[in-house]
């Protein structure tokens, strides 16, 4: 049972670590010239369940390119971080 507390310790480390590297793997966000996060918040809910509404939780390629089509058609940009 001691060895317990360092194997937890092992695994909170793993797990802030690929945390911290998926954050780095985004390279970009979505820009809308004069568009609150309340604006975004909106137009990325509906372009959510336009876009994966019958997918049954499945995110496919067609499935994310369907999701920048919508935000994009909306006004959004993807913008490099």
């Amino acid at each position: 049972m001691a060895k317990m507390p360092g194997r937890w310790r092992l695994g909170i480390v793993i797990l802030l670590t690929v945390l911290a590297g998926c954050a780095l793997i985004s390279r970009w966000h979505w820009e809308k010239r004069g568009a609150s996060e309340g604006d975004y918040e909106v137009d990325e809910k509906a372009c959510k369940l336009q876009s994966y509404s019958g997918t049954e939780g499945m995110v496919t390629n067609e499935s994310v390119r369907r999701m920048h089509r919508c935000m994009e058609s909306r006004g959004w940009r993807k913008v490099e971080n």
